[in-house]
């Protein structure tokens, strides 16, 4: 139903004034809106006007790349008219927070129908069907597949079921936002094409969905349900459905639509007549179980269109001007270490089959030693400054190495002979899994603790049992994201974590607050790296892209602010290596570590630069096809390493300078020095996500399911060794390898979470 919306969150998006809350997942929020100029006279219907208004989350890193695929969504949702599906009322790709409006359906989902209710009647099920398949023959006229048709995409209204969300599934593919691999769509209602890749799909792959929706729709079930994504997927590719709750005249035209092979499947206009002959229903033949709660939804939705009227109009205005960057506030004194204590927050966040994958790159701490197994201590001066522990537990010790995802300043995701040493594993370790709402932002490994960044907070767990040791919850409430939110930096026993409005310093043993250094009044401290005892971030305005980076020492006694500088973009991340930070947004700028000082840099062009790595003085920037490796010390000159590959995720670099990559279908290494491929597999089942290295492994990971090859093979190898975790399905997360365990924290719903390295 409708959630209120969250204390301090924004109110408008685009022209459109917020009215509440109709779903979240990780990546995205969904709002019941209306145009924020409409005015409703006495007697008009509230419900007219309201939109279903798409927007992904503040913070999110949105690459050109995710805005041209966004862009041409919307025109394809355009093109589509159809009584089966809910309208497109508008869109905007190119703003600060790209949206996308939809005509608002109040009804159920078909799955909360079914959830509530319990299978349809036949005649309801051939009713739907007709609808379904007729909105399938709506959009391929116009040469648009929908790609994740499934039970929460169809909405039913008083005149039958609408299609929603259709085409938008293809802005989110091979994104910095998604990393669902070659397995577009929503596991258990997707077609054999879907495995094999987007590229492979056809609009009989559309009535493969619309067959596993109706199975569904008629006995309650999936018919590929089964915990086990990789038994799901191979039932789908063998053609082995389960309807053993089918109604028996409804299972030969659902075993059509499921066939494996996509010229046997009905066409959508074939189908429509196969499960109705004749018109569609006027007035549609709901049943009593299901009609009833279409009052239900419109009344809610009333209400809330009259409550939202009552209220006072916003003090700002729908697309304010981002104003010129004032000079940087003096530092603030550190706030005394008795200083209140924030209360508890935590926001709902739903479960989404495809997730965001990535946000803000997170800060990093790496100790001198850690990628060689060295167990010495990072080397920082000073002792930690006031309120400091003086007597740490063996937790908190200051040789005790920290790691996080990415592994180095560079985001190279080499976690060294440490990740697959079990010497390391912290004492009593066995896999766990820990409650939600706690890493949605990432987590650092620090010795035996395991300190986290989400819904309700900074949360340290033992990193042996995922028991929780502290928490310390949010005092100002913003908006879901990354932004103003993150684990910085883990340096002499002090957590350096973002949150809202300020940079603080948090003991590692009880989650004490020993130091703090504020944000100017509407700025969030984001995209933080770590180097040389230095958090790097920026500290932008909430909402829009003015800012300032900023150079903030963490270690010694002072802990000053050793500079900034203006800097304005509303997506980025931050790299660091040897004595430079780079920046790359919609240009890639440079800057020296020691003192701000601006260096030649790469104004991008047409050149695409996803998720980047930083190796050195070389900057891989993953791309369309394959990955652009910049010299930082002379930007001009360039090479292309992988050219063959369409579609990369974020490689990984070892030590030794071998890049292994994963794209749909296929995994590969190349050798970074002269670009020679080492060895690849490639199978239609082959995941694509982000690869990591621990120690003579490579991984690759996609959401919950992570495979290892061996680092030093040659050639053509077989298929990974793989190993299949316990978190939410087709969720992106972060990984850390430390001990010959994993670590893993998920997007959408912050569970977190340890399991065996493959």
């Amino acid at each position: 139903m409708i959630e209120p919306l969250a204390p301090g969150a924004r109110t408008r998006v685009g022209p459109y004034r917020l009215l509440g809350l109709l779903g979240a997942g990780g990546m995205g929020e969904v709002f019941l809106a209306r145009p924020g100029d409409q005015v409703t006279a006495p007697g008009d219907d509230p419900l007219a006007g309201l939109v279903a208004l798409k927007t992904v989350r503040d913070g999110l890193d949105l690459d050109d790349g995710f805005r041209i695929r966004f862009r041409r969504e919307i025109a394809a949702a355009g093109a589509v008219r159809s009584p089966h599906s809910a309208a497109l009322v508008g869109g905007d790709a190119t703003g600060a927070l790209p949206w996308l409006a939809t005509e608002y359906v109040p009804g159920p989902s078909l799955a909360e129908a079914v959830f509530r209710t319990g299978p349809l009647p036949e005649p309801v099920v051939r009713a739907v069907g007709s609808g379904l398949a007729r909105a399938l023959a709506d959009m391929h006229g116009v040469r648009v597949l929908h790609r994740d048709l499934k039970p929460g995409n169809v909405l039913l209204a008083a005149d039958g079921p609408k299609v929603i969300d259709f085409g938008i599934a293809q802005a989110f593919e091979a994104t910095q936002l998604t990393r669902t691999g070659v397995v577009v769509g929503t596991p258990g209602y997707i077609s054999p094409e879907h495995v094999n890749g987007s590229q492979a799909l056809v609009p009989a792959s559309d009535v493969f969905c619309l067959g596993a929706v109706l199975a569904y729709a008629a006995s309650g079930r999936g018919p590929y349900d089964d915990p086990d994504v990789a038994a799901v997927i191979f039932r789908i590719a063998h053609g082995e459905p389960e309807l053993g709750g089918v109604p028996e005249r409804l299972r030969p035209v659902i075993e059509r639509c499921l066939s494996p092979r996509a010229e046997d499947r009905p066409t959508p206009q074939e189908l429509a007549w196969l499960l109705r002959p004749g018109e569609y229903p006027d007035p549609f033949p709901w049943h009593d179980a299901v009609r009833g709660t279409f009052a239900a939804y419109a009344e809610e939705a009333r209400a809330c269109a009259r409550s939202a009227a009552a209220e006072p109009p916003p003090a700002v205005a729908p697309a304010p001007v981002p104003p010129v960057a004032p000079p940087p506030a003096p530092p603030a004194p550190p706030v005394p270490a008795d200083s209140a204590r924030p209360r508890r927050r935590v926001l709902w966040t739903a479960v989404a089959a495809v997730a965001v994958a990535l946000c803000v790159v997170l800060g990093v701490v790496l100790l001198p030693g850690l990628l060689d197994g060295g167990k010495k201590g990072n080397g920082a001066g000073g002792g930690g400054g006031p309120g400091a522990s003086a007597s740490a537990s063996p937790s908190a010790r200051p040789d005790s190495a920290t790691v996080v995802p990415g592994a180095d300043a560079g985001q190279t995701d080499d976690f060294g002979e440490r990740g697959a040493d079990r010497a390391v594993r912290p004492a009593g370790w066995k896999p766990w899994t820990g409650r939600k709402g706690t890493g949605e932002y990432g987590c650092a490994l620090s010795g035996a603790t395991l300190v986290c960044s989400g819904e309700r907070g900074v949360t340290a767990l033992a990193a042996a049992t995922g028991v929780q040791r502290w928490n310390v919850p949010e005092k100002t409430p913003v908006a879901a994201g990354t932004a103003g939110r993150s684990i910085a930096a883990v340096a002499d026993g002090i957590v350096y974590a973002f949150l809202p409005e300020a940079l603080v310093g948090l003991r590692l043993t009880d989650g004490k607050e020993v130091w703090r250094r504020p944000m100017r009044k509407g700025y969030l401290g984001t995209g933080s790296v770590y180097a040389d005892g230095v958090v790097h971030y920026v500290s932008q305005i909430r909402g829009g892209s003015t800012g300032r980076l900023v150079a903030q020492q963490v270690t010694g006694t002072e802990r000053k602010e050793k500079w900034s500088v203006e800097y304005s973009e509303f997506q980025f991340s931050l790299l660091a290596a040897e004595g430079r930070v780079v920046a790359v947004g919609s240009d890639i700028e440079v800057f020296d570590a020691e003192t701000g000082e601006r260096r030649p840099g790469v104004v991008q062009g047409d050149l695409s630069c996803g998720e980047a790595v930083l190796r050195k003085a070389e900057l891989l920037c993953p791309g369309e096809d394959g990955i652009t490796v910049i010299d930082m010390a002379a930007p001009a000159r360039r090479r292309t390493l992988a050219p063959s590959m369409a579609h990369v995720h974020k490689p990984a670099v070892s030590r030794d300078g071998t890049v292994v990559v994963s794209a749909p279908g296929q995994t590969r290494a190349f050798r970074l020095s002269d670009g020679k491929e080492l060895w690849h597999h490639v199978s239609d089942l082959a995941l694509a996500g982000r690869t990591s290295v621990s120690g003579d492994t490579a991984l690759v990971t996609d959401g919950q399911v992570v495979d290892g090859f061996a680092l030093d093979a040659d050639g053509s190898v077989d298929s990974p060794e793989r190993k299949l975790l316990n978190g939410p399905l087709g969720d992106g997360s972060r990984l850390i390898a430390s001990g010959d365990v994993l670590y893993l924290s998920f997007d959408n719903d912050g569970t977190v979470l340890s399991g065996f390295t493959p």
